[in-house]
């Protein structure tokens, strides 16, 4: 219920308008006259902030909502009768050409939102920076004017991000970045699957699921608190342009989140690589602790290179080369499939070579690598020959140390495509008797 002050008026006709109801009655704004109805039921302290995902990757939505407080924390309250009507607000975004489209939906996420579609960046195979966009909504039903911010307009900056290749996935880190597991082993971020456990931190005050709000997120201290996390989502691109921080200590692309102790207040937050600057300090795991690093040297490096961007879960942070990050901020991506199975698998005896038909490239670069097996045991538990990162779809078998008899070998093959890894191919062969 809001909490009205002296001074603060009420009127029925202003209310009847507020929710688009022509006959001037409680029992028609309300939609029942079961229980007393009161006019302030329908009122409200402030208008809040505007909720939603700072990034919006090309060619993908997201949903944005204006908050209240008082009867507007509730959808339940009165007052959803007139936070539902789109007549009481008015939406606007700014600062580019990048956004396609914005629509105002009742049925969207909660009333009063707007769901913003980011059009294509494409730009010759550039990797476009994220572009900066104002998203401004005024609230004014003519009903609540004794609210704070009421008919004032709320504003939150969000980026359009350019995703490169289809692959919504532009804040990430370079993929040899050493990420340390759970049970302490460091991997490189390229090696991870999804459903590896990560050490995380939980932040004091940082919400457990902070995707959407973890740059207003600020403290002066830590708090931190040690969690295991889980991999929900690994994505591969590339970037031509990467930022370099303390020689290599972090390498990632200009949007990729750090926590970082701010030099201009000396607050803890979370910072994009981009806007780091010299006499920041990076947060980093030393000891089992957390301690400040000062941030020395940044540098911008132009070259192609693969990144990768992780989800993790329940927190929403993790560790790249002891630093503390944090996801990239964003509700939704589209990852890139693992190719298919190879195909036509076959042994030749004569020419003393297995080979394979390539599966269908669902990337921009095709099929770069492959994986196999040769094994006398069904399970590849004692595999005779295993090699990564062979670049032909044939195998000369002599020439890798592999002599065919008449017992029966087992034999697997995967690409590798963007970095995932497919399914496998399998075949049995032996000497011919």
């Amino acid at each position: 219920m809001a909490t009205l002050s002296s001074g603060d008026t009420l009127s029925l006709n202003n209310l009847g308008t507020a929710t688009e109801q022509s006959t001037k009655s409680m029992g028609t704004i309300a939609g029942n006259t079961s229980t007393p109805i009161s006019m302030s039921a329908f009122a409200i302290d402030k208008v809040e902030d505007i909720s939603g995902f700072t990034y919006v990757v090309e060619n993908t939505s997201e949903d944005y909502v204006l908050n209240f407080s008082g009867s507007g924390n509730s959808h339940n309250g009165r007052f959803v009768k007139i936070r539902e009507l789109k007549r009481n607000y008015d939406w606007s975004v700014s600062g580019g050409s990048y956004f396609s489209s914005a629509s105002y939906s009742q049925a969207g996420a909660g009333s009063g939102s707007i769901t913003l579609s980011a059009g294509d960046m494409s730009n010759s195979g550039a990797l476009i920076g994220a572009t900066a966009h104002t998203l401004s909504v005024t609230f004014a039903d003519g009903f609540n004017d004794h609210a704070t911010n009421y008919n004032t307009a709320r504003t939150k900056t969000i980026y359009s991000v350019d995703s490169y290749d289809g692959n919504a996935a532009s804040l990430c880190l370079v993929s040899d970045s050493p990420i340390e597991k759970a049970d302490g082993t460091v991997v490189e971020v390229g090696d991870l699957s999804e459903g590896d456990v990560l050490k995380g931190y939980a932040l004091a005050g940082l919400p457990e699921d902070s995707d959407a709000n973890f740059y207003d997120w600020s403290s002066d201290t830590i708090g931190e608190t040690s969690k295991n996390v889980t991999v929900v989502n690994v994505t591969y691109s590339f970037s031509n342009k990467i930022y370099n921080i303390n020689s290599g200590a972090v390498k990632g692309t200009g949007e990729h989140p750090m926590l970082i102790k701010d030099a201009t207040d000396g607050l803890y937050r979370f910072k994009q690589l981009m806007l780091i600057e010299v006499g920041d300090k990076l947060v980093k795991e030393e000891g089992g602790s957390l301690v400040d690093v000062d941030v020395t040297s940044i540098t911008l490096e132009n070259s192609d290179v693969e990144i990768v961007s992780l989800d993790v879960e329940a927190q929403d942070t993790y560790l790249v080369n002891g630093y503390v990050t944090h996801n990239k901020g964003g509700n939704s991506h589209t990852d890139l499939a693992a190719p298919g199975a190879p195909t036509s698998i076959t042994y030749n005896y004569a020419a003393d070579t297995l080979s394979w038909t390539a599966p269908s490239s669902v990337g921009t670069t095709g099929i770069t690598a492959y994986d196999w097996t040769v094994s006398k045991n069904s399970d590849y538990s004692s595999p005779i020959v295993e090699k990564t990162e062979w670049s032909a779809t044939s195998i000369p078998l002599s020439a890798t140390g592999i002599t065919v008899d008449t017992d029966t070998h087992y034999f697997r093959v995967r690409a590798i495509d963007q970095g995932l890894a497919g399914t496998y191919g399998t075949i049995t062969f032996s000497v011919p008797v």
